[in-house]
């Protein structure tokens, strides 16, 4: 698996190869896809990781809420519309900052052994292959 960067200039790439009224379409699809992947395979016991997951534009959201969301609907659609606002140029950021963040994606859970952001990249870097 690539690092965030080379998979960010991956992107990069793909983005400047493909003409520029698909971009943003095409942006916002691998977008949500990874918020959906993220927040879907968050662990859940009372909800608050799953309703932690923040999406900014130009710079990570370092917000950390007491906001819980065990089914990820909320989280999805709140972020789903800071991705549908975003210009084509804008870099997407998806981030949760909860303190035990780390340690879930280092498996300490076992509804999520295999962590949640690296399948997500796994995923994402099979779909641009």
């Amino acid at each position: 698996m690539a690092d965030a960067f080379s998979f960010a200039l991956d992107l990069r790439k793909f983005a400047d190869s493909i003409p520029e009224e698909l971009v943003k379409p095409v942006v916002q699809k691998f977008a949500m896809h990874a918020l959906s992947s993220v927040v879907m395979r968050s662990p859940v016991d009372t909800g608050r990781f799953r309703g932690n997951w923040n999406v900014a534009v130009n710079a990570v959201d370092y917000t950390v809420t007491e906001a819980t969301d065990k089914s990820g609907g909320s989280t999805i659609a709140k972020g789903v519309a800071t991705i549908e606002a975003a210009a084509p140029e804008q870099a997407i950021f998806i981030s949760n900052n909860v303190p035990y963040a780390v340690a879930l994606e280092n498996g300490h859970s076992k509804q999520a052994p295999a962590g949640v952001v690296a399948l997500t990249f796994a995923e994402l870097e099979s779909m641009t292959l």
